[in-house]
């Protein structure tokens, strides 16, 4: 890494070509599925947990193909393949427990980006520093919201989260799809 902080226009013409001609029907899948989670939380929840139980299992699977192909034989080679095979296990056979581990990472997640926030405000002081310090001080509120319901809570709360990203994902594709270059 270059540590410098790429230009915005490399960014949406990036965006632009990844998705090609799929970014509107793409922009409004992620919608739909966020408006979706909204409405079914608990759907989207599950559903959740089930698309990050498989890339674990999936990710168990590569590492044991990989260690077939490099012929390990130590136990510790097969650690890791087995853990990850455990824990998609675990969140497929007990979704509760996979979408309550869901919402301690967000609860992670948002102390992290709260502190994040808080830092932030420093480095940029003037307009945008009062918005650093609001944003840090939602991303506390969100995640003591996770701590005070939790486990049960993350069963609504991480679908609702979930798709409220969906739906803004779905918005800043469809902005990237107008953008014209030299715009930003």
């Amino acid at each position: 890494m270059n540590g410098q902080i790429p230009d915005l226009q490399n960014i949406i013409e990036t965006e632009k070509k990844m998705f090609g001609k799929y970014l509107l029907p793409v922009a409004i899948l992620l919608i739909l599925i966020g408006i979706f989670g909204i409405m079914s939380p608990i759907i989207l929840s599950a559903v959740t947990d089930g698309m990050i139980a498989a890339v674990l299992i999936l990710s168990g699977a590569t590492w044991i193909w990989h260690s077939l192909q490099m012929r390990q034989h130590q136990l510790s080679d097969w650690l890791k393949p087995l853990l990850l095979f455990i824990t998609g296990g675990i969140m497929i056979a007990m979704p509760n427990a996979g979408i309550a581990a869901i919402g301690l990472m967000f609860v992670l997640y948002f102390i992290v980006d709260a502190y994040r926030n808080f830092t932030q405000s420093k480095v940029y002081p003037g307009h945008s520093r009062g918005w650093s310090i609001f944003s840090g001080l939602v991303d506390v509120l969100i995640a003591l919201l996770f701590v005070v319901t939790w486990p049960r809570g993350s069963l609504v709360l991480v679908g609702i989260f979930v798709g409220v990203n969906l739906i803004f994902d779905g918005i800043i594709l469809l902005m990237l799809r107008n953008m014209k270059p030299g715009q930003g």
